[in-house]
């Protein structure tokens, strides 16, 4: 375990009253497959995942196929403002685990720590940008355990490119105009449908962007927000459904996977990066399924 990780870990989470952060998401879910995780991991397992994993499957690394849902932006915030949505989602999975982001709580910064479960420190991005992380993430683990996996993301966005080089199938998909990513996410999700349906791959991340462009424009309350916000829980019972439909024989997991949160910054815009608790404080939704 990476100590320098874990202190920065251990030291949001007393400020922010959580028990668990953002960097836990790769030690459990490398956990749940019996894939060591990287070196310089410094997140924990979560125990209540890693235990009814344990408990419905008959032991550690039985899982056989996971989908990994990262929708930008729905943090705890978001939660709040809209609940039927989030109950919907809480509702497919079983598990909701409250979790602290990473600063500064932006993108790439998030999502590095969550498929690294490294510190910005350690992994290397400490504000906006995207370059390729070096160290080991979660794919790494992965390709090294002879798993097959597949990134489907918006072309050019943080996931898209700073998990580059690695034995991975990238999918990289295009608006249909500059500024309009609802394309792009429909692509993907749609792409991530057929992969399931075929049966191609052991784990899938399948990224969604539109709910954060949406907060940015318009404000993260706005009805072209709320609007994004419910297609990503709707996104998230349609991708349960075909896991149990098409993957009902194997052991599996499906886990709904945010980055950060967000505020409004004016009456009509939206942002996030601050040490708020409105932009830091997301949670991870962990579904657990034993195969028939």
């Amino acid at each position: 375990m990476d100590l320098e990780s874990k202190e920065v870990f251990d030291s949001l989470q007393k400020k922010y009253g959580c028990r668990y952060c953002i960097g836990d998401l790769t030690p459990t879910v490398c956990h749940l497959f019996g894939v060591p995780a990287p070196e310089t991991c410094g997140g924990e397992v979560i125990p209540e995942i890693a235990d009814q994993a344990d408990k419905l499957m008959g032991g550690e690394g039985r899982t056989q196929r996971a989908v990994l849902f990262c929708a930008d932006a729905l943090g705890e915030n978001q939660r709040r403002h809209f609940p039927e949505d989030f109950a919907l989602i809480e509702k497919v999975a079983g598990f909701r685990i409250r979790s602290v982001s990473v600063m500064p709580s932006v993108t790439p910064v998030c999502y590095g720590t969550i498929f690294t479960g490294a510190a910005p420190c350690v992994h290397g991005i400490q504000k906006y940008e995207k370059p390729v992380i070096k160290i080991k993430t979660l794919f790494d683990a992965f390709a090294a355990a002879g798993k097959n996996v597949a990134v489907l993301a918006c072309n050019g966005c943080s996931i898209d490119t700073i998990f580059r080089q690695r034995k991975v199938d990238y999918y990289s998909f295009h608006e249909n105009r500059p500024g309009e990513l609802t394309a792009a996410d429909g692509q993907a999700f749609e792409f991530t449908r057929r992969f399931i349906r075929e049966d191609r791959y052991d784990l899938l991340v399948c990224y969604m962007t539109n709910y954060d462009h949406q907060m940015h424009l318009h404000g993260p309350y706005s009805p072209e927000a709320a609007e994004q916000a419910r297609l990503a829980a709707r996104r998230f019972k349609q991708l349960q459904e075909d896991m149990d439909e098409y993957w009902a024989k194997y052991n599996r997991a499906l886990v709904f996977v945010p980055d950060h949160g967000g505020h409004p910054t004016d009456e009509t815009h939206g942002g996030h990066g601050s040490d708020l608790p409105e932009d830091m404080i997301v949670n991870h939704y962990y579904r657990i399924c034993e195969g028939r």
